[in-house]
């Protein structure tokens, strides 16, 4: 209830009734008024009494000595006679009838010689008093002559205690009635100013405390009555604004689904109010597989258009106590509060991604969304409950990098698979700075002559704890660390120093291709650090041979390009490597400056025994030797595969069959011993050449 105050009537309500605490009162705007207020009007009141109470004190001053003046002229007038006379004590006699005056202290008759001969006084000595004197004249109408003089002194004093006890009853007086004033200035501005904003400062402080509206209903007329309906309706305007911008901070504008932030509110409900603490809480992490190839393809109107189908499709698949939310981009989440198992959670991620695999209508072309779910279950009242998120996650990576389209359960093996990953991914800069990377070279031979024409880098991990680690387990560690760019400038120059070692002994005519990952090819300063790093060695870049995947050709049309065209232009050659496995677009062989390209060892793997395999190389072959490009078979392991290759038209090959990865120590001995045995040596050389960690050869 709004507190209510009535300001034209007696009756008021204290805002403190309402059960809030009261606001602030270190400085209430009646008391600061009273204090600003008062001390003025005090002193003006006593600086009005002084002065009219001075004013009056010396026309009083004035009026005392006129008088005192007249009273001496009258009693020159009637001593005149007696004086000249000398009937001295007609003269005393005069004198003493003016004693009576309290004003008068004395008065003295002084004669023409100015002997005193008669003197009054009422009073004694030491008073600070005021003399008037005035010449007594005789005149008996044959003479006038000066008998003497009368000397009147005359005291202020009783003016001036009149005055002083005046001026102290004006300032008792003024007091009371300062404090009088004080009091309904208290009791009025208090009534018509200090309760109306007590009123509103209290809404206001309750509208801060829970970010609620609280009304301040002020019945008056006035300007305070005013203010107050201004302010209920600011109040109004603000508590909408204020619910649109939570509702707007809290759900996703697209699909009005929750959003990031109220994930974590959620989990704290999830755990307040489930009923019992042993119920499962099933976290379901759903990320749509190829959303960016949606948006490329169909433009970013259509790809809301699919996110929209989406939250639809999963807001029908869930049941009244399930709660589904958008985190941003492709990922949404739903959880469920209560479900019996793993499995009961794993059957309910399955139906999530059947309702969301239906297809959708973008553009007049039926798309089938595909999605991968990670799921985590936890106990309502596990510690690990607000964890959820990150639980999930790890199934979720799990399933999209293993068996993207599926539903993964979070266990055991999978958050050891997540540990040991992040450990690998938080050494990635140790592994740099102590060189645990290597750089091993696998040979690339003529099938003709089973010479080597060139060397393949590939990176292997020493790990001081796990080992030698293989590149399909570290490397989109590395990319998703943003270390790719750090890799590449790795190898490169380990790259460069062993093609000088190879010029120094002899072999400057072999070749060292290295792999560039997708993201090296939007970097335009590649091709500047090459050539500074080929000229720091002492090679030429010609000796370098790069291979890139289709895949980064698609995701980098315009930029990849550019890359190519800098690095073709230094003399590096191009090499397409695993063609077949990507998206086999015969337009890249003409769009992009290319050199080479590189059979996948899916198609070498079957021959010669499969027949379709054979019929794809030889397409791949006869494309190639149209179009002026080299052809690598990859994988070769058996003689009948090189044979075959050889009988296709594929001139060069790699593979198990000739050369396993080795450190450029053991492939410089190996060259070396064979310019040594000669040919038919060679031969055997190579083929009995050994990894010194076959089981990461690939």
């Amino acid at each position: 209830m709004a507190p209510v105050i009535d300001v034209d009537g007696d009756g008021m309500t204290d805002p403190d009734s309402t059960g809030q605490a009261a606001p602030s009162r270190s400085r209430p705007v009646v008391r600061a008024m009273i204090w600003a207020t008062v001390p003025v009007l005090l002193l003006v009141q006593l600086l009005a009494s002084a002065g009219v109470e001075v004013s009056s004190f010396w026309s009083q001053i004035r009026q005392l000595d006129a008088r005192i003046v007249r009273i001496a002229d009258s009693r020159a007038e009637l001593i005149a006679e007696p004086l000249w006379k000398m009937r001295y004590e007609q003269v005393t006699s005069v004198l003493n009838e003016i004693m009576h005056d309290e004003t008068i202290a004395a008065a003295t008759v002084y004669d023409d010689t100015g002997v005193a001969i008669a003197r009054v006084a009422a009073r004694p000595a030491g008073q600070a008093v005021t003399e008037v004197s005035r010449p007594i004249n005789y005149s008996n109408g044959n003479m006038a002559v000066q008998a003497g003089r009368i000397a009147i002194a005359y005291s202020h004093a009783t003016l001036y205690a009149d005055t002083g006890s005046r001026l102290v009853l004006l300032l008792v007086v003024g007091l009371l009635g300062t404090l009088a004033t004080v009091v309904a200035m208290r009791i009025s501005a208090n009534i018509f100013i200090g309760r109306p904003l007590a009123v509103m400062m209290s809404a206001i402080q309750r509208s801060k405390q829970d970010g609620r509206a609280y009304p301040a209903d002020i019945r008056s007329s006035n300007e305070f009555g005013q203010l107050a309906r201004a302010f209920n309706a600011m109040q109004h305007t603000t508590s909408g604004a204020l619910d649109r911008l939570g509702h707007m901070a809290s759900h996703d504008p697209l699909t009005g689904l929750p959003n990031r932030r109220s994930l974590t509110e959620r989990l704290a409900v999830e755990r307040r109010d489930t009923g019992s603490s042993d119920a499962l809480v099933a976290f379901c992490f759903i990320d749509l597989d190829d959303f960016k190839g949606i948006n490329d393809t169909f433009g970013h109107d259509a790809g809301d258009k699919f996110l929209v189908c989406i939250s639809e499709r999963l807001r029908g698949a869930v049941e009244a106590g399930d709660w589904v939310a958008r985190l941003g981009g492709d990922e949404f989440v739903v959880i469920r509060p209560e479900v019996s198992d793993e499995d009961a959670a794993q059957a309910f991620a399955k139906r999530l991604l059947d309702a969301i695999s239906e297809p959708i209508r973008l553009h007049d072309k039926q798309v089938a969304p595909r999605a991968s779910i990670g799921v985590a279950v936890r106990r309502a009242d596990d510690p690990e409950l607000s964890h959820l998120p990150a639980l999930a996650d790890i199934a979720l990576y799990h399933v999209k990098s293993r068996a993207p389209g599926t539903v993964a359960v979070l266990d055991e093996v999978l958050q050891r698979d997540y540990r040991r990953r992040r450990d690998l991914e938080l050494a990635i800069p140790t592994g740099f700075s102590e060189r645990q990377f290597e750089v091993w070279y696998q040979s690339q031979v003529d099938l003709d002559t089973q010479d080597v024409v060139g060397l393949e880098a590939l990176i292997r991990w020493r790990h001081p704890e796990h080992g030698v680690i293989g590149p399909g387990e570290f490397l989109p560690l590395i990319e998703r660390s943003g270390h790719n760019a750090r890799l590449t400038r790795y190898v490169l120059t380990d790259a460069c120093s062993a093609l000088q070692r190879l010029a120094a002994a002899g072999k400057a005519d072999i070749r060292i291709a290295i792999n560039l990952p997708p993201s090296e090819l939007a970097d335009h300063s590649l091709a500047a650090e090459l050539r500074e790093t080929c000229a720091r060695f002492g090679v030429p870049a010609s000796s370098l041979e790069l291979e890139i995947t289709e895949g980064s050709l698609i995701n980098n049309i315009a930029s990849a390009s550019e890359t190519l065209q800098r690095l073709r232009r230094l003399g590096a050659t191009i090499a397409l490597d695993d063609f077949g496995t990507g998206y086999s677009s015969l337009a890249h062989l003409r769009r992009f400056p290319l050199d080479k390209v590189k059979i996948d060892k899916a198609f070498i793997r079957e021959i010669p025994q499969s027949a379709e395999d054979k019929a794809i190389v030889g397409v791949i072959a006869s494309l190639a030797d149209t179009l002026g490009l080299t052809l690598v078979a990859e994988g070769i392991e058996q003689a009948e595969q090189a044979q075959a290759m050889r009988e296709m038209g594929v001139k060069f090959g790699q593979g198990f069959l000739y050369h396993r990865p080795q450190p450029i120590d053991a492939v410089l001995q190996r060259l070396a011993g064979q310019a040594v045995s000669g040919k038919t040596g060679t031969s055997r050389l190579v083929a009995d050449s050994r990894s010194i960690a076959p089981e990461f050869a690939a």
